[in-house]
């Protein structure tokens, strides 16, 4: 392995947190007992409130499992690794009605323990708990500022599991009641009925449209949340759609905002409030340009399905 490194030159190292097999015959084989917290720097205004939100996790982490975590800067955020004593969560009859718990818990302590600041792009599982190497470097970022540095190390104590699956339980009883009214709100304002992936195509045809005004807001109230919540794709390819569609827009007006911070903001917000998007008689009100416009081309799009048809 570290020949491996060597000869990439320490660039983008890593290690994975979990054996290579955590399952046998489809069953987790494997307890969930290593966490990994992301607080990313594109997700705070400034560095201040990502050391604030630092300190307030360590703080978390004391009080709540008395644990005191290894901590790496990344190269623009911090990492927070927390070993822990734990069991196999699929074996026990109270998480039988949950898909996957142990990944699940995963995900869930990553945020209970970080007050809700950790990353929301950072998804952990037993498969995939990429872990940095300190010392390596971390090509997303400026020279400078790219080496993985020890900040602090963990004191050698596994805080038992138990002190957590109280809070885990409720966690998964509200997931699974606000998935549901997520689902009937769906159905209320769109017509979508269960669980199926659907498209709406106002939405799909603004996603290939680039447009000079209402980005911000065409972000945050429109695709943010159809993309996660009507389409169901993961934050990581939102992120690169929206990231297009903004690139788009940027060759017809220049952006005037960090949009970097802005794609994150609001998927974070999608994904934690489970938003929706606007409806199209209601862009009519916020933005009558845009609904014009869009107005437009539907229609255009339409005479030419037309025309396509009788040829």
């Amino acid at each position: 392995m570290s020949k491996a490194y060597e000869e990439s030159d320490f660039i983008d190292s890593k290690l994975n947190a979990y054996p290579s097999y955590t399952e046998y015959k489809g069953i987790q084989r494997y307890p969930p007992n290593f966490i990994f917290a992301d607080l990313d720097l594109l997700s705070f205004r400034d560095p201040q409130t990502l050391e604030r939100a630092l300190v307030a996790a360590l703080r978390t982490i004391r009080l709540k499992i008395n644990g005191s975590p290894t901590v790496l800067w990344s190269g623009n955020g911090y990492h927070i690794y927390q070993p822990i004593d734990a069991i196999i969560l699929e074996e026990f009859e109270q998480f039988e009605e949950f898909e996957h718990p142990s990944t699940k818990f995963l995900r869930f302590a990553e945020y209970f323990l970080t007050n809700g600041k950790c990353d929301p792009s950072h998804s952990p599982s037993l498969k995939s708990c990429m872990i940095r190497i300190p010392g390596s470097l971390n090509s997303k970022y400026a020279e400078g500022k790219s080496e993985v540095k020890i900040i602090q190390k963990w004191d050698g104590y596994r805080p038992p599991m138990n002190m957590l699956i109280n809070s885990f339980r409720i966690y998964l009883v509200e997931q699974k009641v606000k998935e549901d009214k997520l689902r009937k709100r769906i159905e209320k304002k769109f017509g979508i009925k269960g669980d199926l992936i659907h498209s709406i195509s106002w939405i799909e045809i603004l996603l290939q449209t680039p447009i000079e005004d209402y980005r911000k807001n065409a972000i945050g109230l429109i695709l943010a949340p159809y993309l996660i919540n009507i389409r169901k794709l993961s934050y990581e390819i939102a992120s690169v759609l929206i990231k297009d569609w903004l690139r788009k827009c940027n060759q017809v007006r220049t952006l005037d905002f960090n949009y970097e911070y802005k794609v994150k903001y609001c998927l974070n917000t999608s994904i934690r409030k489970m938003q929706l998007p606007l409806k199209f008689d209601t862009l009519k009100i916020k933005n009558n340009e845009l609904y014009v416009l869009l107005s437009l081309i539907m229609h255009r799009k339409s005479n030419n399905d037309q025309i396509t048809k009788i040829d």
